[in-house]
């Protein structure tokens, strides 16, 4: 008969550590304190500012240590070096690099020596394509200890696909994107669930007053 592990008491999870990223100011009071492993999956519609806001939050955690931004979705192209510069990214440059990989050509570089340990992927659809939701598991298996931001399109108001739902499932923190405003739809790390992240105060009043326009 196969040993059978020990169970564990209220007393051993309360002795352990756990290795979380030390947020402040406004995003702690957004996002909580997210572990340095897992996932956290953004998503939302066309043109409502989900790449912006996940620059943003790249942006923030470029200040704790150095992140690989793989855009499979927009890829090397004029726009993304304008989302890039709109959002200050080119003042720190050293933190951050960033390719244009889908999920093979993305394992293999994550498999090599010192890489970095927050990954973001934009988007789900794009680095996922022809893969099932077993692969986001096998990923995760095999890099424990990397944090995974995900931007996802969305479809009927919820993470487009298989392997965004596994995701959604599995997340930290769910945060849906809409009118340039971020959402906490579930949080496991101590979110702020009733007051949305406002990624530009000049798009969202632009937005409510288009919305206000129609009727």
């Amino acid at each position: 008969m196969s040993n059978i592990p020990r169970a564990y008491s209220y007393t051993d999870i309360e002795r352990k550590e756990f290795d979380v990223l030390p947020f402040t100011g406004i995003w702690k009071d957004h996002q909580g304190e997210p572990e340095r492993a897992g996932s956290i999956i953004i998503y939302g519609g066309s043109g409502h500012g989900k790449t912006t806001y996940g620059l943003q939050f790249m942006k923030y955690l470029c200040g704790f240590e150095k992140v690989f931004y793989n855009t499979p979705e927009e890829g090397m192209k004029a726009s993304f070096r304008r989302n890039l510069k709109l959002n200050g990214l080119q003042y720190i440059s050293d933190k951050y690099n960033f390719q244009s990989e889908f999920y093979d050509d993305m394992v293999k570089r994550l498999s090599q020596k010192r890489q970095p340990k927050i990954v973001f992927v934009d988007s789900v659809q794009y680095c996922f394509r022809g893969k099932r939701d077993t692969h986001y598991f096998d990923l995760i298996e095999k890099f424990p200890n990397t944090l995974f931001v995900w931007i996802s399109q969305m479809q009927k108001n919820a993470p487009k696909g298989s392997v965004a739902d596994a995701i959604m499932w599995d997340a930290q923190n769910v945060i849906r994107v809409q009118d340039f405003k971020a959402y906490i739809e579930k949080t496991r790390c101590g979110g702020n669930e009733t007051m949305p992240y406002v990624i530009s105060q000049e798009k969202a009043n632009e937005r409510e007053l288009k919305l206000l326009k129609k009727g």
